[in-house]
């Protein structure tokens, strides 16, 4: 755990002192270095990574991308542990947040917003541009193993003014939802929750920030950030909201609410197949009665 912890020290000194090419460059290298020389867990990144492109990339160009998804995956580390140094003009030069409108268009109901995004692209990135930008943002976080590198992140977070709240904490979020905060959620990972279809495939997003949205009124508001691949430059996207039909029972709204979500993120796939940076296995099925 220490060790780990170390290796991030290093890596944010690094941030600190190096110029941004160098540092991009040294992230992308080390990168290299995993995917072509996998090793314990990097092998079972690597495998997880081709496994997840199986969904929506062909086979004569799966190995390309995930190679690229291992030098993204390093950018996002370079950039997260930038937080401490880079300064807010720096960062709007670095990221342009898009759709505000339909934030403030979420934010007008007054019952809070569920700021709904996967493993793409730099997600922290995208929520901060929103922070800087003003709205009073919310971070749900799984604690991570390391209680170092968890110490580490949330006060790279906080001094982004992000406020961070783990999933333990039920009670904090609802006070958020209670004051019209907008709390950032990833609902790609696990293997439990609602069903939806995307590629023509069957597979689970996280249930829960739909049955919160269903049950005390929150918004739900899809939002992604795309790297432009010869710039390097950001832009952190907020989708229109996506209400849910109170009229029908709780199970019907959250599957419908789920597969507009699917649907969005099934559009950024698309074009950008190489910013999911989900590093575990994602199951899909071919029906639903699995």
């Amino acid at each position: 755990m220490v060790f780990l912890f170390i290796l991030y020290k290093i890596g944010e000194t690094l941030a600190f002192f190096l110029p941004s090419w160098l540092a991009y460059y040294i992230a992308e290298k080390i990168a290299d270095v995993f995917f072509l020389f996998p090793v314990g867990k990097y092998k079972n990144y690597r495998e997880a990574v081709l496994h997840n492109l199986t969904l929506f990339v062909e086979s004569k160009d799966r190995i390309k991308c995930a190679r690229e998804v291992f030098r993204n995956f390093a950018r996002y580390i370079r950039e997260f542990l930038w937080l401490g140094k880079i300064s807010e003009r720096r960062f709007f030069k670095e990221v342009i947040p898009l759709g505000i409108e339909n934030l403030d268009a979420a934010l007008k109901i007054g019952k809070g917003v569920l700021l709904l995004s996967a493993h793409f692209g730099n997600w922290e990135w995208g929520g901060i541009s929103l922070a800087l930008a003003g709205y009073k943002m919310c971070f749900l976080v799984r604690p991570h193993a390391n209680p170092y590198t968890d110490k580490l992140f949330n006060n790279l977070r906080r001094g982004k003014r992000i406020k961070v709240i783990p999933v333990t904490q039920l009670r904090k979020l609802m006070e958020a939802l209670n004051n019209n905060e907008v709390i950032a959620v990833l609902i790609d990972e696990g293997e439990k929750g609602v069903k939806v279809k995307i590629f023509n495939k069957v597979i689970n997003f996280a249930a829960g920030p739909f049955k919160m949205a269903y049950r005390y009124g929150a918004v739900i508001s899809p939002a992604f950030i795309i790297r432009d691949r010869k710039t390097g430059k950001q832009k952190g996207i907020v989708e229109p909201p996506i209400i849910l039909d109170f009229t029908l029972d709780m199970d019907r709204s959250i599957r419908q609410a789920a597969q507009k979500f699917a649907d969005i993120m099934e559009d950024y796939l698309r074009f950008y197949p190489d910013h999911w940076l989900l590093l575990e296995k994602k199951q899909f099925y071919l029906r639903e009665n699995v």
